[in-house]
Parts: structure tokens; C-alpha cells; sequence
């Protein structure tokens, strides 16, 4: 259970490091505009995100998100955590999204950022962590379990 907590805290990188440097919970207008198009683009965000270990109650990560465009029908993205404290990648995420996929996301993005309510930003995330963990969908390589 711990694993699947640091696991989904990890895949929200976006909502907390946009949530800290704005008055926003999700991805940038920018991603959102090219994950709709799946048009091929990047972004990054640092921050820090909470653990349950006390003598290391943080975690100083970087996610660089990516839209890589379209592959047989289906729109790919990267999302890449590295860690600052640790020197290393420490998850990978692969997906590979329908068109409604994608239509759907992107209405839950854009409604955390028109809305700015709790409720809103954990529709979002419920969206976004059923996905990743759908194997049809987005493959994971989570380096601290080696």
C-alpha cells in the first residue's frame, strides 16, 4: 500500500509543483493545448513532494512531461521523475492514448483550472491514476524497486 501512495503521489507531480508556483492544480495551458492536438512538446516542473519517511519528509524531484504525437492511432506521452536527493530517475511513464482518452483528460484539466476546487482536482487525479495503472494504456518503470 505504501508503494501505491508514493507511486500516485509521484504520477501527480504536475498538480503539486503547478499548484505551488501558481493559483492553479493542473498542467499548463500549454500542455493541455498540445496533449489536445498531440502535437510533440515538453515542460518541466521541480518541486518537493512529501514522504512518509522522518528523516526525509521531503523529496526534491524534477518531472519533465512530454507529448511525443501520434503512433498507430494513438496519441504517446513521457513523464520522467528524477529525483535531486537520490541523483536519478526514479519512475518513467509511457502511455499510449485514444482520441477520447485524450478529450477526456483534457476537459478535467482545463475544469481544475477554470474551477480551482478540490473536487475538480480529484476528478482529475482519479482519471489520471486509473489510466496509468491500466496496462493497455501507459507502461511504468518505477526505479526504486530495483
Amino acid at each position: 500500500m505504501k508503494k501505491v501512495l508514493v507511486l500516485a503521489a509521484l504520477l501527480m507531480l504536475p498538480l503539486y509543483a503547478t499548484a505551488q508556483e501558481q493559483e492553479s492544480y493542473t498542467y499548463s495551458p500549454s500542455f493541455i493545448q498540445h496533449l489536445q492536438y498531440c502535437s510533440v512538446y515538453s515542460e518541466e516542473y521541480s518541486t518537493t513532494i512529501p514522504t512518509e519517511d522522518v528523516n526525509s519528509p521531503y523529496l526534491k524531484v524534477r518531472s519533465t512531461e512530454e507529448v511525443l504525437g501520434y503512433l498507430n492511432n494513438k496519441c504517446y506521452t513521457k513523464s520522467v521523475v528524477y529525483s535531486y536527493d537520490l541523483d536519478k530517475d526514479i519512475l518513467k511513464i509511457k502511455c499510449g492514448l485514444t482520441k477520447a482518452q485524450i478529450a477526456d483528460a483534457v476537459e478535467k484539466m482545463r475544469r481544475v483550472n477554470d474551477e480551482k476546487t478540490p473536487e475538480a482536482k480529484r476528478a482529475l487525479q482519479k482519471e489520471v491514476i486509473k489510466m496509468i495503472e491500466n496496462p493497455q494504456i501507459c507502461r511504468i518503470k518505477n526505479y526504486l524497486e530495483e
